[in-house]
């Protein structure tokens, strides 16, 4: 099947949304009257998420006489893309709001409860760890005033909750790069209120997009160097290294990686030609998908039965909709697994930095 021939394929959005439609009324019913919602809600509206895709999760409730109901992937950032396909795709029905992502819903004066803990603006704390040789990275540590670590879990766990609910889920998942967690007695910082991280997590984003906004990669640098070689454990392996963008200056004006990994079965690890022409094939279909001006080719490293390849951009969703469009396509003849993730420095592709190599 040509790519475009598949891309014509009925989107099981539609089929979602034609199916709801159909039972609506006694969704919004139920959520009115607060009656089953488990069985007759929750229960219907999970099971027939699951054939749409993975990894769909949802909340819903009544506000001010609408039924609203909020479509998340719960902090899987290579499924939000999708969630947010999904309720773009939504037809309008009177008495209801779709939304993609959790929004910010709590308020200064709102708490959360979880494991015998409350999160909330009198118990949180934050400070910013800065790093010099990674200016870029949004990082904070997070303290709650009752934290000890044998309840380090739920304590954890809590805070993400918290945050989610507080600066909204898409802020926190694709904005903050890393969090930790700590008490009042191992903080290493002055502690600043909770309620000052959102001014704080505008104010490094906005400064994010002012320093890199029209910052892009040449690509006429690209340049590619072909290794092979052993593991440390003698598996042969081969490595095609775009050195041009591996000594690229300014990697975090391209800050999400996408890994496509294919998986084959040959005799030594290595594909044969035949398996080598149609993984090829299936490379340059994703490339297709990905706006030119929007990602860089880092590599690809091909060992022990795995292809694993590298693009780093400057936005994830256009990466994540190629990979899983190839990645559906290729279903039956091809395992192939992909993901998403945020890597302001590349520190993830070490593998392709040549000098980590003992070159001969």
């Amino acid at each position: 099947m040509r790519l475009l021939d598949f891309l014509k394929q009925p989107s099981p959005n539609s089929d979602f949304w034609i199916w709801f439609k159909k039972h609506e009324r006694n969704f919004f019913k139920v959520l009115q009257e607060k009656g089953d919602i488990q069985g007759q809600f929750i229960n219907p509206l999970a099971n027939r998420l699951a054939k749409v895709r993975d990894g769909y999760f949802f909340l819903a409730g009544m506000n001010k006489g609408t039924a609203e109901l909020i479509f998340t992937a719960d902090g899987k950032i290579k499924n939000i893309p999708f969630v947010e396909d999904l309720v773009a795709s939504a037809p309008a029905i009177p008495g209801w709001t779709f939304i993609a992502s959790k929004p910010a819903s709590l308020t200064e004066t709102q708490s959360i409860g979880m494991g015998g803990f409350c999160f909330d603006c009198n118990s949180l704390f934050f400070y910013a760890n800065e790093d010099p040789a990674y200016p870029d990275k949004i990082s904070i540590t997070v303290v709650h005033d009752q934290y000890t670590p044998e309840h380090r879990e739920q304590i954890f766990m809590g805070i993400y909750t918290f945050l989610d609910n507080y600066l909204g889920e898409l802020k926190s998942v694709t904005v903050i790069d890393s969090v930790e967690v700590a008490g009042k007695d191992d903080a290493e910082k002055v502690l600043i209120p909770i309620h000052k991280l959102k001014a704080y997590i505008d104010w490094r984003e906005k400064e994010f997009v002012d320093k890199y906004d029209g910052v892009i990669y040449d690509k006429a640098k690209d340049n590619y160097s072909l290794l092979s070689g052993e593991d440390n454990k003698g598996v042969p392996m081969l490595l095609v290294i775009n050195t041009g963008a591996m000594h690229y200056a300014h990697p975090s004006s391209y800050p999400w990686i996408l890994e496509f990994i294919m998986k084959y079965n040959e005799r030594d690890g290595l594909p044969e030609n035949k398996t080598l022409a149609f993984m090829e094939e299936i490379e340059e279909e994703v490339r297709a998908l990905i706006p030119d001006n929007d990602f860089l080719d880092i590599g690809r490293e091909t060992s022990g039965n795995n292809r694993s390849i590298y693009f780093a951009s400057r936005e994830f969703r256009a990466m994540a909709r190629a990979a899983d469009t190839i990645s559906n396509k290729y279903a039956n003849k091809m395992e192939i697994e992909w993901d998403v993730y945020k890597d302001k420095y590349w520190q993830s592709l070490d593998a392709f930095r040549l000098e980590n190599w003992n070159l001969e």
